[in-house]
Formats: structure tokens, sequence, C-alpha cells
């Protein structure tokens, strides 16, 4: 298992499907930092927040994809 940093989306309060994972927290503060920056989305005026979480992962799933 490696830890590797998870980028969390929500959208207001309610949480977004997101599967980006990093293996450096400055890479996944840098997408959260874009994301919080965006307008407001314009139907519900609601602002995006994004959190970067450590998590455990097996690296040896196809599945698993982490971004450098």
């Amino acid at each position: 298992m490696t830890t590797v940093f998870a980028l969390i989306l929500y959208l207001g309060q309610a949480p977004q499907e997101s599967n980006m994972l990093f293996y450096d927290i400055n890479r996944c503060k840098y997408f959260a930092t874009k994301f919080m920056k965006q307008p407001p989305e314009p139907r519900t005026k609601k602002r995006y927040t994004a959190i970067c979480k450590p998590i455990e992962v097996n690296l040896n799933d196809p599945k698993v994809r982490v971004y450098k």
C-alpha cells in the first residue's frame, strides 16, 4: 500500500465524483486551487470547494491511476 493524495471536490456541500490521485500534495493542491478559483456554477450559484486527502492505495491494481 502506498499513500497518495486524492482530490476531493464539493459543489456547495455536495461531494462530487472525483478519481484524481496524486503522488505529491503540492500538485494536488495546485489543482484544488484552480477548481476553487472558478466562478460559481451558473444555475445554482454554488461554488466548488476542493481538498486533498491522504489515502492508501494498491499501485498494483490496474484500476488505480496516480498522476505525477
